[in-house]
């Protein structure tokens, strides 16, 4: 069966230009992957430069019985962006709310001790606190409606000293191993409120559940990407997972894709997402070590096209449902159906 060793999470993920590929449980240290070494060949290059071709992105997911939602950051250097989409998932009503920011609006973490990522421009609030020390990540929002969709606020708190919290952290090659991409995970109970201009609800600790996911990179000129996230429980034990098409030449040996259940992860293999009937079919989730067979069934999606100084992105946000096998590290068969869960498929041109 299938493996990677985990070891302790280094202070950096690069040192002196050198990126500490591997996975790892706990969080770096300092999450700062700036200085690599030549990443875009054999020029000498100042890395003031090649620094400017790290981007960053910041995802929170969080779901119970009746909504799923997610608040996302992409940061390019010449420009920021938020969007924060939730889904009724009785209903399957969707609310998106959206900003593009100038560069330097939104900082992203280079600790996770304390740290702070928000969005504060007129009628579009979002801060996500990561205390990481403390064993908390909390998370505010509060939109004005509009014409188009209606005011929404919420409170959330993901609590990092329940059994049920796991986390990775993975330094994998980008294409090429002159080039790389750190990544943060983490999934534990969730509690709060939210409201949605319609209702307001509780969410309580033995349905919530919560994501958390981090990552920068040196992206490539033109760069595509499919993952997919699942968030919930299953049989009472909080589950999640992210798996998404590789990035890494030996993506055998180097890949962050994890399966968290119940306060422990499971280093899963390298995985194939292909969408035989196109974005709104089914989506085909498998692997060659039979460790993951699934099917994710989109119900609605959210796409975007944006153009912002040198970036050009292309987009696409589903909410679905996962049916299909797990293996733990273990050999313990998770059969899902009908699990909550996301779909991203991006294209960007620099």
């Amino acid at each position: 069966m299938y493996t990677r060793t985990l070891l302790p999470a280094p202070e950096y993920p690069m040192q002196n230009g050198i990126p500490a590929f591997g996975s790892y449980y706990g969080p770096f240290g300092h999450f700062d992957i700036r200085g690599m070494r030549r990443p875009f060949g054999d020029f000498s290059i100042p890395s003031f430069i090649t620094n400017t071709r790290i981007m960053e992105t910041m995802r929170f997911l969080f779901c119970d019985q009746n909504s799923f939602g997610e608040i996302e950051f992409f940061n390019a250097g010449y420009f920021s962006f938020m969007e924060t989409t939730l889904w009724n998932r009785k209903t399957r009503r969707r609310i998106a709310y959206r900003r593009l920011m100038p560069a330097g609006i939104i900082k992203f973490p280079r600790s996770f001790g304390n740290s702070i990522t928000a969005c504060r421009a007129p009628g579009r609030f979002v801060k996500i606190h990561l205390r990481v020390l403390k064993k908390l990540v909390h998370v505010d929002f509060d939109f004005v409606g509009s014409d188009f969709r209606p005011p929404c606020e919420g409170r959330l708190d993901m609590d990092l000293s329940d059994p049920g919290c796991a986390d990775l952290s993975s330094v994998i090659p980008y294409k090429l191993k002159r080039r790389c991409l750190a990544s943060y995970q983490l999934t534990a109970p969730l509690q709060g409120w939210l409201s949605t201009g319609f209702e307001e609800r509780q969410i309580d600790a033995a349905s919530g559940a919560g994501f958390f996911d981090v990552r920068k990179a040196y992206y490539s000129l033109r760069t595509q990407s499919s993952s997919v996230i699942g968030l919930g429980y299953s049989e009472g034990k909080l589950l999640s997972f992210q798996l998404g098409n590789p990035v890494s030449r030996d993506d055998f040996r180097y890949n962050d894709n994890v399966l968290f259940l119940n306060g422990v992860a499971t280093p899963l293999p390298p995985i194939r997402i292909t969408r035989p009937y196109g974005i709104n079919g089914d989506w085909v989730i498998q692997d060659t070590e039979s460790m993951v067979d699934l099917v994710f069934t989109p119900i609605s999606d959210s796409a975007r096209r944006l153009s912002a100084f040198f970036v050009r992105t292309e987009y696409h946000t589903v909410y679905g449902t996962f049916e299909g096998v797990l293996l733990t590290r273990d050999g313990e068969g998770i059969t899902l159906k009908a699990f909550p869960g996301l779909g991203k498929k991006t294209r960007l041109r620099i």
